[in-house]
This record gives C-alpha cells, sequence and structure tokens, in this order.
C-alpha cells in the first residue's frame, strides 16, 4: 500500500492563557496579550468543541511561526535573528503594584517540536535560594475552545473558566545556561508535570484561582528550557532570554496540541522581584504582568517541514529533498470530513448523510491484480476521526490464514511532500521523500469483531495488534513497513469490518470502518486538527488472483487509490 499524511492550513485549536491567583507549589500566571501598534480585532465563531475561537475572544497581536526551524535551546537567542517577532508590552494586573514591560515574543518549530523565545526588558535578580528573588517567566496555551485569556476566564470578569489551558510555568531555581524541565529532570513526587530540580513545571488551568502540576495517567513535562540575561552583575540593566522547546504533540490531555499548517492561541508573563512599593519579600502568585490584558495572541505555525536540533529532530538527510518534497502535494480528490456522530461498528447505516468520494482502485504497476471500485468516507466527533472504506468484491474469509482473505490499508502522509507511493514518487518508487502513517489489517478477527490495539490492549509501546491484526504502522522505505514500536509508539485504533455477502465468494460490498483519536502524541502518526487538511490513500488486496495462483494476495499484489494522487481530507 502507498499512501501518507501531510497537514495543511488548519484553523485555531489550542489557546494560551495565565491568570491571577493560585494554590499550587509555583507562582501563577495571568498573561495580557498587547502587540505594538497591533490592531485589536474579535475573532470569528467557530461552532467545534475541539479547537478554535469563540466570538467572545479576542486577538490583539498575530505571530507567525515559520517550520524548518534549526534552534539549539542554550538561552543564546543567536539563532533567532531570521525568525520574525512580536513586540508586546506587558501590563499589570488590575491593582497590582507592578509596573509595565517591554518584550519580544518569537514562535518557531520544526516536524518534531514547537520553541519559544520570550525576551523581557528588566534588570537582572537570580536568588537560587529564593525563586520569589529571581524573575520567572510563564507560557500559556488555550486547550479547549472558547477558553478566555486569563486561566481559562475572560479579562472582563475573571471568575467564570471558559475551558481548560495549558501553562509553562517557570520559577528560576537553577541557574543562567543550564537546562531545566522535565526532559532533563523527570518529574519528581510523582507529579506528571513537575521539574523537581530547576521548577520548570508543566501546568493546567481550569479555574482563575487555581494551577495544577499535570497529574492525570497521560501527564508528562517534556519540557526543555535555559534562560540567559544579557547582564553578569546582579541588578544590572539588560535583556531576559526564555528559551524553551517541547514536542508537538505529546499525548496529554491536559497539553496543547500544535499541528503545522494550523493556528494556536497563547499569553506570556514575567514576575518581577523589585516592587516599586518598596517590598522586599520579591513577587508574590498574583503580582506579575502580562499579555492577557489585551486578549490573545495568535500563532500561526507555518507547513514548511526540516530542520534538526541538538537532541534529535530530523536531520537535513531526513527532510524532504526534490522539488516536489519542498512544494505541494498532489491531490487527486478532495473528501469534506464533517463533525459527525459515528459508531465504529461495521454498519455503515451513520454514514448515510455524509458525503461519498467514489475512487476506482489501480493496481500497483506489474501486478497481477484488476481495478476495483471503491467509496470513501472521512468523518470526526471533535476527539475521535472516523473512516468508512467500502470497496466491491466477492467475500473472501478464511480465519486460518490472512492472505486468503480480504485485506485493507488506510495511509496518512507525516512528513510534509511525501509522494503518496509509502513516501516515494510514482516513477521511481525507491528513494523515499518522507514518513507515511499506515493503518494495517489483515483480517484474522471474523466480522463485526472489534480490531486493532484499543480493544485488543496493545495500545503502548507497540503498533502491534496480536489479537485481530489492525496494526498501526509506519514507512520511510518503499520496501519496508514497521509496526509502531517507539518509545511514544501505541495503537488506539479501532476497526470493524463486514460484507454485505454471507456466503464465501459471495458478491456484494466490503466495509472496512476505522476509528482513531484525532491526536495520539505519537510522531509516527498521523495526527489531525479540526479546521486543518490531511493527505490520505488506501489500498485493497484481493486473495483472488486472475493469474489463477491459490496462495492469496502477497504484499505487492493490491490496488491502490495513490495513482491518482492524494485524497486531501478537510476537517470541517
Amino acid at each position: 500500500m502507498r499512501a501518507k499524511r501531510a497537514i495543511a492550513a488548519l484553523a485555531v485549536l489550542p489557546l494560551l492563557a495565565a491568570a491571577c491567583g493560585n494554590t499550587s507549589d509555583s507562582a501563577s500566571t495571568t498573561p495580557t496579550t498587547e502587540a505594538a501598534s497591533q490592531t485589536t480585532t474579535t475573532a470569528a465563531a467557530t461552532t467545534d468543541t475541539s479547537g478554535g475561537i469563540s466570538p467572545d475572544q479576542v486577538i490583539s497581536a498575530v505571530i507567525e511561526a515559520p517550520g524548518g526551524a534549526s534552534i539549539s535551546v542554550d538561552g543564546d537567542p543567536s539563532d533567532w535573528a531570521d525568525i520574525p517577532g512580536v513586540d508586546v508590552t506587558l501590563k499589570p494586573i488590575t491593582d497590582e503594584p507592578a509596573v509595565p514591560h517591554d518584550a519580544t515574543v518569537k514562535v518557531a518549530h520544526n516536524d518534531e517540536y514547537a520553541y519559544v523565545l520570550f525576551q523581557v526588558q528588566d534588570d537582572r535578580n537570580f536568588n537560587p535560594d529564593n525563586p520569589h528573588l529571581s524573575g520567572a517567566a510563564a507560557i500559556e496555551w488555550a486547550v479547549e475552545s472558547g477558553a478566555g485569556e486569563a486561566m481559562g476566564a475572560l479579562d472582563a470578569d475573571r471568575e467564570t473558566s471558559l475551558g481548560l489551558v495549558d501553562i509553562w510555568h517557570w520559577e528560576l531555581q537553577c541557574d543562567s545556561g543550564v537546562q531545566a524541565g522535565g526532559a532533563v529532570s523527570g518529574p519528581g513526587n510523582g507529579d506528571g508535570g513537575n521539574d523537581a530540580a530547576c521548577n520548570f513545571d508543566d501546568e493546567h488551568a481550569t479555574a482563575t484561582d487555581q494551577r495544577d502540576d499535570d497529574k492525570t495517567a497521560s501527564a508528562e513535562n517534556s519540557l526543555l528550557g535555559v534562560w540567559g540575561h544579557s547582564a553578569t552583575a546582579e541588578d544590572a540593566d539588560g535583556t531576559w532570554s526564555f528559551e524553551i522547546r517541547r514536542p508537538l504533540t505529546t499525548g496529554d490531555e491536559e497539553d496543547a496540541t500544535f499541528v503545522p499548517g494550523g493556528s494556536s492561541l497563547m499569553n506570556v508573563a514575567y514576575w518581577d522581584p523589585d516592587r516599586p512599593d518598596g517590598g522586599t519579600d520579591g513577587w508574590d502568585d498574583d503580582y506579575h504582568v502580562v499579555t492577557a490584558m489585551d486578549g490573545w495572541m495568535q500563532v500561526n505555525w507555518g507547513s514548511e517541514t526540516g530542520g534538526t536540533d541538538e537532541t534529535g529532530a530530523l536531520s537535513q538527510s531526513d527532510a524532504p529533498s526534490t522539488t516536489e518534497a519542498a512544494g505541494e502535494p498532489e491531490v487527486g480528490h478532495t473528501i469534506e470530513a464533517p463533525n459527525a456522530s459515528i459508531t465504529v461498528d461495521g454498519d455503515a447505516s451513520d454514514w448515510a448523510d455524509i458525503a461519498p468520494l467514489d475512487v476506482v482502485l489501480q493496481p500497483i504497476t506489474g501486478e497481477p491484480a484488476l481495478p476495483h471500485d471503491a467509496v470513501i468516507k472521512v468523518a470526526h466527533d471533535g476527539t475521535n476521526a472516523y473512516v468508512l472504506f467500502q470497496v466491491s468484491d466477492d467475500l473472501n474469509w478464511n480465519p486460518d490464514n490472512a492472505h486468503l482473505s480480504g485485506a485493507a490499508g488506510v495511509e496518512w502522509q507525516i512528513t510534509d511532500g511525501a509522494p503518496e507511493h509509502m513516501g516515494a514518487e510514482d516513477t521511481a518508487r525507491e528513494e523515499t521523500l518522507g514518513m507515511v502513517d499506515i493503518w494495517h489489517w489483515e483480517l484474522d478477527c471474523a466480522s463485526g469483531q472489534a480490531s486493532g490495539g484499543a480493544v485488543s490492549g496493545s495500545t503502548e509501546a507497540s503498533g502491534n495488534d496480536p489479537a485481530c491484526n489492525l496494526d498501526d504502522e509506519y514507512a520511510k522505505s518503499t520496501t519496508n513497513r514497521e509496526d509502531d514500536d517507539t518509545a511514544t509508539a501505541e495503537n488506539s485504533l479501532t476497526g470493524v469490518w463486514t460484507h454485505t455477502a454471507t456466503a464465501e465468494d459471495g458478491e456484494g460490498t466490503w466495509t472496512f470502518e476505522f476509528g482513531r483519536p484525532m491526536n495520539t502524541g505519537d510522531p509516527q502518526d498521523a495526527q489531525f486538527a479540526v479546521g486543518g487538511s490531511s493527505f490520505m490513500a488506501t489500498a485493497y488486496w484481493d486473495p483472488d488472483r486472475p493469474d489463477g495462483g491459490s496462495e492469496g494476495w502477497d504484499d505487492d499484489y493490491h490496488v491502490v487509490s495513490a495513482y491518482d494522487g492524494w485524497i486531501q481530507v478537510n476537517w470541517l
């Protein structure tokens, strides 16, 4: 099978916010957003609940976050020179005795990581024994649609939370130039979001007066940060640089998810221990200046990929290197994927109102297979993505030999520019131009039986489905597919197949129905976002060979949609 996924332009999905009040061990953040000489606008409404901007949310600045970034997280901002930034004025929370500070915010990404550079104009204050006598910083992202900029609340009331926000909260307990965050220290005290060594924590908030370290079963802290200051002497004037990196997707339900081609909402905050009221005990939770007083900053994630850093992001040799890889993918068909209520049970009746795509599956060049008519539909419910793949062919199912049964595959592009034949161009099929995600289904379980890692219990550390053989795979080579078995691997696929015929060799229609979370946190999985686009292809293996062979299909013996190019899926 040949197919893969690339994410094209998406609507705004994560949001960023922090606000006054705190009951956690570390200081709270209430970012306010203001861009110098920016016009404040009210964002357009959306109706989805998994991302987007509500009518009450205000956008005060827009940040372009280019792809293909090559950033070293070391507190030195020199490798950000060519990345555009937004100048903002950090304002105090109402009635708090803090003074405004000028700041600059830059955002970038590559195929694996998001990067943020937050620079603040202020004198140097660092006390390793008391973080409240040191400067402190926070980045806030909206997780749920409609979340207000003040830790989930709107600035106007700051009382009622309208949604979950993700907060990267940094109290400076480690020195300048020292790597901080869970990526290097690991969590402490049983808290997945905690950074026991340097206090750079992954937190969340659903109330305006309470922040908590992420502690759910999916909690993790893969933040990496290094701070620097242009001055070397205490109290000397200069510029703080807070440099931060985090994977685009983490699999943590309390983390924001970032998608190339999409948008997110963010805010920033800074705590200055120098109090204009003369106090000597440094900052407290509410004593900080923020961008959130002006609304949200919208981050647009560029779709360009590539780039590397010292920690193992894509190297330039792995990145797309040809004209096609750098350009637009070849798209032969487009599918609209609406929000719908789907039950994965092999019964296609709940797909009746969803527009179909009719395709003719063509054989791989030189293979003795016949074309087959097929219908494809795609939908989502804001949490899960669903695919219906129906093929016109007779029923062949052998519980003892999957190669004597029909088989199916769905392929999604992961690396931008990867062509539709398992990452290779059709003309050569040899040199891969990127990675693809493959849902590969050999029918070891019977019609109507739920298959996949979500039901077989193989959702962690392996893409394999030992019970029914609906595997989560990937390919970086046109001749080799692998189960997704890296440290971040998981298989949360669910599938049920049926056939309209009841007798072996009876004519009819196969129905292959799939479901999978839109975001899995696995870099070898395609990630889907409401308002965005992905690229897919499908494949079908028919054990009836026109050459008279009785051994059923082999790997190359299948028909595919990829000969028409990619199928572009627009997630409505």
